[in-house]
């Protein structure tokens, strides 16, 4: 009879544990969705893709973002032009594991041309003098 006990007892422990186990191994990230190894990959990708963004021979895009989640890359920031931007999406897509690019780069505005001129508030000459016809006298 102790015998059946003690073995009881051992299997409800045995249970336990393994529940506990089970519980800990949680298949996805509860913020995101994600897999621990959806995760680490993402991560890889994001790596892999701004790597080959800063080495790249032409352009070196140091103004670009990446981001990855499921397995799709997206890049933000600044370019020069179109061509430029087409050429950042074309380097992430060749990165093994990237299923799609989302491209949310912004060609850079031109530059503000230098003002000319007036400044604001400061005057060139003074006012010219005015005759006021009722007082006789000038306005300035």
């Amino acid at each position: 009879m102790q015998n059946i006990k003690k073995l009881v007892a051992i299997g409800r422990i045995g249970a336990v544990i393994g529940i506990a186990a089970l519980a800990g191994c949680s298949s996805t990230d509860p913020k995101d969705g994600r897999s621990a190894g959806r995760v680490k990959d993402d991560k890889s990708i994001t790596e892999t893709v701004e790597k080959k963004l800063k080495s790249d021979t032409m352009y070196k895009f140091d103004a670009v973002g990446v981001s990855t989640f499921g397995g799709v890359v997206q890049l933000n920031g600044f370019v020069d032009n179109q061509g430029q931007a087409r050429h950042a999406e074309e380097l992430a897509r060749r990165v093994p594991g990237v299923t799609q690019v989302v491209n949310g780069m912004l060609i850079k505005p031109a530059p503000m041309p230098a003002p000319v001129g007036q400044t604001s508030g400061e005057r060139l000459a003074p006012p010219a003098a005015t005759t006021n016809p009722n007082s006789g006298t000038q306005n300035y």
